[in-house]
């Protein structure tokens, strides 16, 4: 019967004992160890050492540099600085020196290895050439090469795995441009600019009202007058085109803006290629209402306080012949209320006697 027995030791110790005894076999095993934690190095004797650049000893195959010098062969003169702010400059913002990919070298990254055998690469060794987009399961579908995690495409192909053959068939426009100047056209399709909408990039949703924000263009440009009348051709002119007309032929929405002298403007705005660029026409005539009439605003105003002191006046009368009316009721009611007036008065005599002449026959 064969036994095999792996010990293992976690920290340093002098020698121990401990027995081994199988159940159902009376031989016994004491089995003595002890550990060696110092290195039985023969290093050389010098301070200033040839595999240390003569800039320090060797301890155990290790170089222990002298002052001001650092590095696994001590090759980095520090000067001024110290060891600290050198690794400092491997790190980036997640505190990792050389994102754990590379080794701090006199204040620069040495980067290692990858798993597929090339090199991690970047400052901070950040990069490498393996984990880019795949599709159908190539890296960059085969038709580019990956560069710190994106692909870049060969000719002929784009897309973010270099998945679509560059194409722009899907992108064009009835007036044979490529997504009408506002976006650009990726594996055959329209990435428009914010607020645009697909497929092809012609209108915007979320934008400001042309008719509005370019009221102040339109004013200087048609009629000569409005904020901008010193500078409209700086302003205005590279992003509008503009003609006076009697009667719209642009198809779109017809724009009816007040300018800056209370009259109403009409035009239309064609938007071309591009964001900012117009085409516009406009109407050669504003409607500008009649100036108020200041005799009627005056004679208006004075009927008007006119009317208002009558009627207050009346309303004041009113309110007085209301409470008399009341008062004069409320007399009335008391009146019939008294008890002294159906009174008699034991010592009253009626001055007036009646008599009869027994003479009187009636006729």
């Amino acid at each position: 019967i064969s036994f095999e027995i792996t010990v293992t030791v976690d920290k340093c110790m002098e020698e121990r004992s401990f027995t081994i005894s199988p159940l159902g076999i009376k031989d016994k095993l004491t089995v003595t160890i002890s550990t060696n934690c110092e290195c039985q190095c023969n290093d050389p004797v010098g301070s200033n050492h040839s595999h240390c650049k003569d800039r320090g000893s060797v301890r155990c195959g290790i170089c222990r540099c002298n002052d001001n010098y650092v590095g696994q062969f001590c090759d980095c003169d520090i000067g001024n600085k110290d060891e600290h702010s050198l690794r400092a400059s491997c790190q980036r913002q997640n505190g990792t020196e050389c994102e754990g990919r590379g080794d701090c070298v006199c204040g620069r990254c040495q980067c290692h290895t990858t798993e597929g055998g090339s090199f991690y690469h970047g400052d901070y060794c950040e990069c490498d050439d393996e984990h880019c987009e795949k599709f159908q399961n190539k890296l960059c579908a085969g038709n580019g090469d990956c560069n710190c995690g994106k692909c870049k495409c060969h000719p002929g192909y784009e897309g973010s795995a270099c998945q679509c053959p560059a194409s722009e068939e899907g992108c064009r426009t009835a007036n044979n441009t490529v997504c009408y100047g506002r976006g650009s056209c990726t594996c055959n399709l329209c990435e428009c600019k914010e607020g645009y909408q697909r497929p092809h990039c012609q209108y915007c949703l979320g934008c400001p009202e042309p008719c509005q924000i370019k009221l102040s263009c339109i004013e200087c440009l048609g009629f000569d007058s409005g904020p901008l009348k010193k500078n409209c051709n700086t302003v205005c002119s590279k992003s509008i085109s503009f003609v006076l007309v009697e009667k719209f032929s642009l198809h779109t929405k017809e724009c009816q803006q007040k300018d800056s002298q209370g009259c109403w403007i009409k035009f239309k705005l064609e938007q071309l290629f591009g964001v900012d660029n117009y085409k516009a026409e406009i109407l050669n005539k504003k409607d500008c209402p009649e100036p108020p009439s200041v005799i009627a605003i005056i004679a208006g105003s004075i009927a008007a306080v006119a009317v208002i002191g009558i009627l207050l006046l009346m309303l004041v009368k009113l309110l007085i012949h209301m409470k008399d009316l009341k008062e004069f009721k409320k007399f009335e009611n008391e009146k019939k209320k008294s008890k002294w007036a159906n009174a008699d008065n034991p010592l009253f005599q009626n001055p007036t006697t009646t008599v009869a002449n027994p003479l009187f026959t009636g006729e």
